[in-house]
């Protein structure tokens, strides 16, 4: 016996010492009833189980005599496939003929209508050139497929069926030069007449349409019609592109050699252009584009892409204040003054622009300007001490200022070279005011002491040959008020900034 065997027997006796064989027997007569139950619902379910076992051998049996059936039925596939080729090839070359006949009138018309498509093309009909040019296309496009079909048909079918149809491609890139030349005066075009650049467009769009159609197809049965996909939306925007650059770089009218304002005329006229043509952009091709091309946005950018190009070109070919001129005007273009002119409204960081110049573009523009300024500043230093040695030796003596005191032009000479390169720094930053400052301290300091040893040289001379030198003593007390005013000079130079 087991453990709960026991346990039972133990209770059993428990009862009937205690007398309770009543209660006892109810407690068995309970159980025996629950075990029924149980044994019943295990009885129900082996039933359900065999039942469903018994329907599932019946339905492999169909499965099985299914199987069978198909297998005896598909024995004489493959001599059935070979009985039906004659109706195979027969429904070929009717599909053929049918193709033939729906064509037919445009084979034997290809003459005719190639010369009516190119009529139209010369006499700036383009939309009923592309129509007839597109029905041209068609039926080249489906006999040829036809000839694709058939894996039997012979090469020089196709071959001979192209040549034919030769024309078209020639038609195709005719019309293709004169939307491209709409395309490229886009600016001017949309001013004088919208409705041609619209009907360029809606060919250009009808060109898209078959691309896509043709790719689909091409790509469920591997054929691909003649000068497809031609892509002519791409074509625009790099003609856009292209144009675009033209006229900036068109607007440059004179050379250094020419005029030394060449490039301020040049980038004030550039100014005034790209901010007219971005707002006809705005204005008018905006409602002559499909939504699709974001013209107004796709325009910006190329604008900004090729003048970026332009101003990184002109920044190599710069002399002087040049420098200057582009930074400044690099500084204003995100201003009022053009993009963020009130008929433009445009916010460089929303429209997510790039730095018209990057940062070290910037730097080696200010560097050059610098190295300018200290080659500029050696130079005429030295020039005016040269000067000034020059005029020691004349025969006439120095000039006088109001007040009836001897004195030469090299102070304020001087001090207007200062002021100039640093009031045209100032226009650019304030780093670069403060480096051409310690620059021009640090070459005052060189002229000082080169000037100094010139005048010590003077001295020298005089004084061995003292006949030399006719005015040399109001050319000392020249030299001495020079030194005073210079002081003077740098003290309210000081005091100014």
């Amino acid at each position: 016996m087991d453990h709960q065997d026991d346990i039972l027997i133990a209770r059993v006796k428990k009862a009937i010492n205690q007398g309770n064989t009543g209660q006892l027997r109810d407690q068995v007569q309970q159980n025996l009833i629950k075990l029924r139950k149980v044994y019943a619902e295990q009885l129900n379910s082996a039933k359900s189980s065999i039942k469903e076992m018994e329907k599932a051998i019946e339905e492999l049996r169909e499965v099985k005599q299914s199987l069978e059936a198909v297998e005896k039925a598909t024995r004489d596939v493959s001599m059935l496939a070979a009985n039906l080729k004659p109706i195979r090839d027969e429904s070929s070359r009717h599909s053929q003929l049918t193709t033939t006949r729906e064509n037919f009138k445009h084979i034997f018309d290809v003459p005719q209508n190639v010369a009516t498509t190119r009529q139209f093309i010369n006499e700036g009909k383009l939309l009923m050139a592309h129509q007839h040019l597109s029905e041209l296309d068609k039926s080249r496009h489906a006999l040829l497929y036809e000839l694709h079909k058939n894996s039997s048909s012979n090469p020089n079918d196709k071959i001979t069926l192209k040549q034919y149809f030769s024309d078209v491609d020639k038609l195709s890139d005719e019309l293709g030069r004169q939307i491209w030349l709409i395309v490229r005066r886009t600016l001017n075009v949309v001013r004088r007449d919208p409705s041609t650049i619209v009907s360029a467009l809606r060919i250009i769009e009808r060109e898209e349409r078959a691309d896509e159609m043709t790719m689909k197809k091409f790509e469920a049965t591997g054929f691909m019609s003649p000068g497809r996909p031609k892509q002519w939306r791409k074509r625009v925007f790099d003609i856009l592109e292209e144009a675009v650059a033209e006229r900036i770089s068109g607007n440059q009218f004179e050379e250094r050699s020419e005029n030394k304002h060449w490039l301020v005329r040049h980038l004030e006229v550039t100014r005034m252009m790209m901010l007219e043509d971005l707002r006809v952009v705005k204005v008018a091709c905006v409602q002559c584009f499909p939504p699709s091309y974001n013209i107004a946005n796709l325009m910006l950018k190329l604008y900004h892409k090729c003048l970026r190009s332009h101003l990184l070109d002109l920044s190599h070919h710069l002399d002087g204040n040049e420098y200057v001129h582009l930074l400044n005007w690099v500084q204003a273009y995100p201003g009022k003054d053009l993009l963020s002119h009130p008929q433009l409204n445009i916010d460089v960081e929303e429209e997510g622009l790039d730095p018209l110049l990057p940062e070290s573009n910037k730097q080696e523009l200010t560097d050059r300007y610098f190295a300018t300024i200290e080659k500029n500043y050696r130079e005429w230093m030295s020039n005016t001490i040269n000067r000034e040695e020059r005029d020691w030796s004349s025969s006439e003596p120095p000039e006088m200022d109001n007040d009836g005191h001897y004195h030469t032009t090299t102070p304020v000479f001087i001090f207007q070279m200062i002021d100039q390169h640093l009031r045209v720094a100032e226009t650019v930053n304030q780093t670069l005011e403060d480096r051409i400052l310690a620059l021009s301290m640090d070459q005052l300091i060189i002229f000082a002491q080169q000037y100094k040893e010139t005048i010590e040289k003077y001295c020298k001379i005089h004084f061995s040959d003292r006949g030399r030198y006719k005015f040399f003593t109001p050319y000392m007390v020249a030299i001495t008020n020079n030194c005073s005013r210079i002081e003077q000079l740098f003290l309210n130079m000081k005091k100014s900034r």
